[in-house]
């Protein structure tokens, strides 16, 4: 007989995979889009860079790796 019962064995096997599931990594949010069209653009830009981690096309939010932020900032600044 365990001394350990099985649910709770279980549950710190889940945990422990949860905690290596998850990855930190450096970067940059941005919110404030002129337009859908820049917006597009500036994905697609940092796509090219590999650098897109996340997207939210309804709202035009993205979030990109912190190694491409300075690159992106003067696309940015190009598409104004």
């Amino acid at each position: 007989m365990p001394s350990i019962p099985e649910n709770v064995t279980d549950q710190i096997r889940l945990w422990e995979s949860d905690l290596n599931r998850v990855e930190m990594t450096p970067a940059h949010y941005y919110d404030e889009f002129p337009s859908r069209d820049v917006f597009e653009a500036a994905c697609d830009y940092a796509r090219e860079w590999n650098g897109l981690l996340w997207e939210d096309s309804k709202t035009m939010r993205l979030v990109v790796k912190a190694e491409i932020h300075m690159h992106m900032r003067e696309h940015l600044r190009r598409q104004k």
